[in-house]
């Protein structure tokens, strides 16, 4: 009786000590977590849209506007989770293939998701410099109606093109007094929006995008 009674005490307390160990390896974990997504940070920025070669035939200058997420991978680089709105101006009108017709079409509104690796290539005190390069989507809303839209929510009422975007990119990052950082910033697009059974003609790749952003 006297062992039953010993070999009991034993495994409470090793089930004490168990459950202690593991309830501070979960704090551990926890508190790993709440620290890393205080480093993670929102820039809100504003650029201006330049086409070039046949974009430009298509789409004027315009402006940009753009959100930001910084992940922080160590203490040279990063993961930029980036969504960039433009609203174009354009300049002519393209022919937009749809599955029973052909129109002239005109975009309403350009949307660039990406992300974006990125290191740091030079450090001061206050300042650094990042290279980077994004790939994700660029897409294009139209005025052209889609012809099958009934009105479900899973469909769209208005043709689009979407087509692949990669990003290469150099900015320059400063920052003042607390968590505040300004950053200058310069991308190339490179967007081939001639898409088979979506665009007749090749209306261009290439765009500029010069930026600044400010992180609060």
């Amino acid at each position: 009786m006297k062992t039953f009674k010993l070999t009991l005490l034993i495994l409470v307390l090793f089930q004490s000590t168990y459950s202690q160990n593991d309830s501070t390896r979960v704090r551990q974990r926890v508190d790993r977590y709440e620290d890393y997504f205080k480093s993670v940070s929102v820039d809100f920025g504003a650029g201006v849209f330049l086409p070039q070669g046949n974009l430009k035939d298509y789409f004027g200058i315009a402006p940009m506007f753009e959100l930001k997420v910084n992940f922080p991978i160590d203490e040279t680089k990063a993961i930029d989770g980036v969504f960039q709105f433009i609203v174009p101006n354009q300049q002519d009108d393209f022919v937009f293939l749809r599955t029973i017709d052909t129109v002239q079409a005109k975009s309403t509104f350009m949307f660039n998701a990406l992300a974006r690796f990125k290191k740091r290539v030079h450090y001061t005190e206050k300042s650094q410099v990042n290279i980077g390069l994004g790939i994700g989507v660029s897409t294009v809303l139209t005025n052209a109606r889609n012809p099958f839209y009934s009105g479900r929510e899973d469909e769209n009422k208005y043709e689009y093109i979407s087509a692949l975007l990669l990003m290469p990119g150099i900015e320059w990052e400063h920052e003042f007094s607390g968590n505040s950082l300004f950053t200058f910033g310069f991308d190339v697009q490179y967007s081939p929006y001639k898409i088979e059974g979506a665009l007749r003609e090749d209306i261009g790749t290439f765009a500029l995008i010069p930026k600044v952003s400010y992180r609060f």
